[in-house]
């Protein structure tokens, strides 16, 4: 990798960290039954993967989320929301790659969204491994796993809003400059 391309790469992390960890902490909606809170910085973690892939796309949705926990007065759950956080982005990351393999083979290229079905599934294979890790992390902050098992609706409304959002976000994104981001990283 170039030393320009690594720049690159740093920069844009470093900037959907930010994103995450600004749409997570700006826009809150309590959940009673946790007393934690809906948020949609789960859009920027499914455009982090798509931009960044899904190592840095892990990396700055972990980071990003745990540190707006820590901001917003959450710092119980951080280590719990960076391990969410950062396997929903791999998860995805791996299921898009696994995709692009396939579409790959049939000789077919691809912008994000627009013909593979693998990233709208990837979303919500990463969004469902956030749900189940979040089941966990709340039983665990709360030593009542009745507590976690009520976030399951509050985490799915979450990432299923998130995932709409992305996807129309990344729509109009392609009809501008920044469409040259929007390539996944292995393509």
């Amino acid at each position: 990798m170039k030393r320009v391309e690594k720049t690159d790469n740093l920069v844009m992390t470093a900037m959907m960290l930010c994103l995450v960890c600004l749409a997570t902490y700006a826009l809150k909606v309590p959940n009673p039954f946790t007393q934690g809170y809906v948020h949609l910085g789960d859009t920027f973690i499914f455009i982090s993967v798509l931009v960044l892939g899904k190592k840095n796309g892990a990396i700055a949705s972990a980071v990003g989320a745990a540190l707006a926990d820590i901001i917003g007065g959450y710092a119980i759950f951080a280590i719990g929301t960076f391990i969410a956080k950062g396997l929903m982005a791999y998860v995805m990351g791996t299921f898009i790659e696994l995709g692009a393999k396939k579409t790959a083979e049939s000789g077919k290229n691809t912008l994000i969204l627009s013909h593979s079905p693998y990233e709208l599934l990837a979303m919500i294979l990463g969004g469902l491994t956030e749900v189940v890790i979040y089941v966990f992390v709340n039983a665990a902050v709360y030593g009542n796993f009745t507590v976690g098992l009520l976030s399951i609706p509050g985490n799915i409304g979450q990432f299923v809003c998130s995932m709409v959002v992305a996807v129309f976000l990344v729509h109009a994104l392609l009809k501008t400059p920044v469409k040259r981001y929007l390539t996944f990283a292995h393509r």
